[in-house]
């Protein structure tokens, strides 16, 4: 397996800063979720006019870009939101084919009040077989994350049940799927030909709120799960996802990361040991 992180977790580093903490760390891939101040990257000139020379500072580094991660939600009753959404994942898949990226994350969507959960995923499959079209001819395959309403494993199947795994697949963020109860094993069991990329981070509950932590020092199981993914033969990604540009208590990244990195070793080593 490999490790990446998301920049989700490094709000205010810079492009240079981003790409010498992964080569500092041994870290091989760099999953953008926001530069600075912008949340959409494909609106800045760093993956537009200046793609080149961004993608000649990563490659010139070994670095990668393993997913792309939008904020495409796929029930949105709004026809105009919508037409949004699918104009979004035109871009971000338009840049996926331009820097060898692989996969686009995107999100079910929460269930609006007054829609029942069949009318939703009734929506939500219709909008995704629209971004299959948007993402297929591009080489690129959307994977729908473990996320809002579309969080368990009966959930993503009865969403993907028109699909094929060559069409679509499941980003395992192993947080969400935690707090719903749901074990590595079971989710592996029965999505595992879906997973194609995976979330890490730590966390507790305290006082009925969500709590962020190092790796290790929370209660989500990831040395179980990277246990599970290794066991059935998963050979992707594993992506720390630090949460610090929505979570001001979260650790700076030049805790995280690092920290990040060393303790996937220490557990990949345990497994093969």
């Amino acid at each position: 397996m490999h490790l990446c992180f998301s920049t989700l977790g490094c709000p205010a580093w810079t492009l240079g800063q981003i790409i010498e903490a992964a080569v500092a760390n041994g870290i091989e891939g760099i999953d953008f979720r926001g530069l600075g101040p912008e949340i959409d990257i494909t609106k800045l000139p760093a993956f537009g006019a200046e793609l080149d020379a961004t993608l000649s500072q990563l490659r010139q580094r070994g670095l990668s870009m393993p997913c792309l991660n939008t904020s495409v939600a796929l029930v949105s009753p709004s026809p105009e939101r919508w037409q949004a959404m699918l104009d979004e994942c035109h871009r971000y898949a338009t840049l996926a084919r331009r820097t060898d990226t692989r996969f686009v994350r995107i999100f079910g969507g929460g269930v609006p009040a007054g829609m029942s959960r069949d009318e939703a995923l009734m929506m939500a499959r219709r909008h995704l077989r629209q971004v299959v079209k948007v993402c297929r001819p591009l080489g690129v395959r959307p994977l729908v994350e473990t996320h809002d309403d579309w969080v368990t494993s009966d959930q993503l199947l009865e969403l993907l049940r028109e699909l094929t795994v060559d069409e679509a697949g499941v980003l395992w963020d192993i947080e969400h799927t935690h707090w719903r109860k749901e074990s590595p094993q079971d989710v592996f069991g029965r999505m595992g030909r879906w997973i194609r990329h995976v979330h890490v981070k730590d966390a507790v509950r305290a006082g009925g709120k969500i709590q962020t932590r190092l790796l290790g020092e929370g209660e989500l199981p990831i040395a179980e799960s990277m246990r599970v993914l290794c066991d059935g033969g998963y050979d992707g990604w594993i992506c720390f996802e630090g949460e610090k540009r929505w979570d001001a208590d979260a650790a700076e990244p030049e805790v995280s990361v690092p920290q990040f990195a060393e303790y996937m070793r220490g557990v990949f080593a345990t497994i093969e040991s």
